[in-house]
């Protein structure tokens, strides 16, 4: 008995001995392999690998697992990468992959993960119309957790006195803040990217991503981030994610060890984009002009991603479906969408309906002009050039814009009457994401010359026009600066522990923030359950003194709405003109005072203000 005990535990040592050896082989020749899982049943089953290790293209390569082939290995210029091209069929189960690698003097297997895909169902929900997103900037909303303020693997760490620099806010903070999100009334929760930036300055915004499949340490993990869509699922709302693929930063891990030349669009000197968008879809565009669109960089820390490398393109399409199957999110909002290669977004477009058909993709497409937006927005139509974006919502910039102007100083309703008139220049314009404010621009308040009644007309036009709308974090509570960046996007009163008064109750709030807060609170939370905005068509009437009056109507319900952006006050303001809207509906109550309108005759009418009308038969 003793002699085979020995036995056993030296066939036990000289076992784990080589499992020990293998995994510092594994770890010394592989430190990358991304995506680092996958998932099987996906629709598309062909999954390329990126590996990254020293000299790892003198390796052969095999793989044995039932369902998956390896189909091919692609060595680029830079000897230290791999790029795997895998089959896998509809009947490969859930289990450990095995891939060998063999040369002349090592052999080593790397243990890849297939994971079982949850269906769409159990993923996530699609992003409506009947959905109200709310924007914010990780960095500045909440301090949740002060022990990852600083991180160890990070080169930034806290200093909330600069604007621009990091000031703590966390996923665990927005965890923290349910409450108050769920008051408000938004469904819909879009973080600014919280992707890791490892960058020495300016990390905090989360632009400059250098790692695709990690969670900055400041904000969290990734399980951080599953749980957040997991809690915002429980409490009936829904998170879009912010993805970027122009650019990544210059601390990115591959900017060391770049796969090939081309992997970055590079100039003989640092060369900045023209951000001029329209130079995407411009049919007399010059190379040149859009050359400096799509392949200058967004900053010197900012390199410049060429998507026309295929397996780059790869890279990312898979990285957005690899997010989506890991944390069950509802949406992806795209960065600066027409700066990279138009080709390749449309490649990663129907890549990710081909696998969520329902699945919300909003672009940013930052234009003034509704024809400029249209080119992305086609309804899945091809262009005149021949081109098909696939986009099925974008950034509406034109009615931003319109906006501003209309509420702005001395300005007319008439500029959203005629915006909205452009609407048939889109394929899908009920689908265009609307908005008052972003991380980008001037806080609403600032640019509405601090004007709060103006600011409410706003949310007003906002949340019940056509759209699914979206708000910025602070504006309901009168948040005013002006750029730069780090002044709009500030920190949001209560969030750190200290603060001088917390803004996320009532009590830490002044008067005139509870007031508009409850403004914005009454509109969102009966737009929760208003069929006529979520499902309504939209039939509008031509402003006539600066008041603008339109509907929103299905066939059993419909709203009216009245914004006065006047400095006029109607004791009677006649309904007589709209009566053709109002046939079959004989009162009403007003939404925001929960007054009862006994006939649909006239209203009162104060200067600067709106009614939202719920009609009655």
């Amino acid at each position: 008995m003793k002699s085979y005990s020995k036995k056993v535990l030296l066939l036990l040592i000289m076992g784990l001995s080589i499992s020990f050896l293998s995994q510092g082989q594994k770890s010394e020749m592989l430190t990358r392999v991304e995506p680092p899982f996958w998932w099987t049943g996906m629709n598309n089953p062909n999954l390329q690998l990126l590996l990254h290790g020293e000299n790892i293209s003198s390796f052969n390569v095999s793989v044995k697992y039932e369902g998956v082939q390896l189909k091919s290995v692609n060595k680029v210029d830079n000897k230290n990468y791999l790029f795997l091209d895998l089959s896998i069929s509809k009947n490969a189960k859930p289990g450990i992959l095995s891939i060998k690698f063999t040369n002349e003097k090592k052999e080593f297997v790397h243990k890849y993960q297939l994971k079982e895909n949850e269906k769409r169902s159990q993923v996530g929900q699609a992003v409506t119309t009947a959905d109200v997103i709310y924007l914010i900037t990780p960095d500045r909303f909440a301090n949740g957790d002060k022990t990852n303020d600083s991180t160890e693997d990070t080169l930034e760490k806290l200093n909330r006195k600069n604007d621009d620099g990091r000031h703590g806010g966390d996923i665990k903070g927005i965890l923290d803040n349910f409450g108050y999100l769920e008051e408000l009334g938004v469904t819909t929760l879009w973080l600014n990217p919280f992707l890791e930036n490892d960058q020495p300055t300016y990390s905090y915004h989360g632009y400059a991503i250098s790692d695709f499949y990690k969670t900055d340490t400041r904000f969290g993990t990734n399980e951080d981030y599953k749980e957040l869509v997991v809690q915002s699922h429980k409490n009936g709302m829904k998170v879009i994610m912010d993805q970027v693929f122009n650019h990544c930063g210059s601390g990115h891990w591959w900017m060391n060890d770049l796969p090939s030349k081309d992997w970055l669009n590079q100039w003989d000197t640092f060369t900045k984009s023209s951000f001029t968008n329209i130079a995407a879809s411009d049919p007399y565009v010059s190379s040149g002009d859009l050359d400096l669109l799509t392949k200058g960089w967004f900053d010197i820390n900012m390199p410049d991603l060429n998507l026309e490398n295929d397996f780059l393109a790869t890279y990312m399409i898979q990285n957005s479906i690899w997010w989506v199957a890991y944390s069950g999110i509802d949406g992806i909002r795209l960065d600066t969408y027409p700066y990279p290669n138009k080709h390749a977004m449309s490649r990663w477009m129907k890549a990710l309906k081909l696998e969520y058909p329902d699945f919300y993709m909003v672009a940013e497409t930052w234009a003034e002009r509704a024809s400029y937006l249209s080119y992305w927005n086609n309804n899945d139509e091809a262009n005149t050039d021949g081109y098909t974006s696939y986009v099925n919502s974008i950034s509406d910039y034109s009615l931003y814009y319109s906006m501003i102007r209309a509420f702005g100083k001395e300005g007319n309703v008439t500029e959203l009457y005629k915006t909205l008139a452009e609407d048939f220049v889109y394929g899908n314009p009920g689908n265009n994401k609307v908005f008052n404010g972003n991380h980008d621009v001037d806080r609403l308040l600032a640019l509405l010359d601090e004007d709060v009644n103006k600011l409410k007309l706003s949310m007003v036009f906002t949340l019940t026009t056509r759209g699914i709308p979206q708000i910025y974090y602070g504006d309901e509570i009168l948040m005013k600066n002006k750029r730069p960046d780090g002044k709009v996007r500030q920190d949001f009163p209560g969030g750190w522990k200290g603060d001088e008064r917390n803004a996320f109750i009532k009590q830490g709030r002044t008067k005139e923030e509870n007031e508009v807060f409850n403004y914005v609170k009454t509109i969102l939370n009966w737009r929760k359950n208003a069929k006529s905005i979520h499902e309504g068509k939209l039939t509008h009437y031509q402003p006539m003194d600066n008041v603008y009056v339109y509907f929103r109507y299905t066939d059993t319900e419909s709203s009216m709405i009245i914004i006065n952006n006047s400095d006029k006050d109607y004791q009677s303001f006649s309904l007589e003109r709209f009566k053709k809207s109002l046939e079959g509906y004989t009162k009403g109550k007003e939404i925001l005072t929960g007054k009862e309108l006994q006939n649909l005759q006239s209203v009162f009418l104060s200067k600067n203000t709106a009614l939202i009308i719920d009609l009655i038969k």
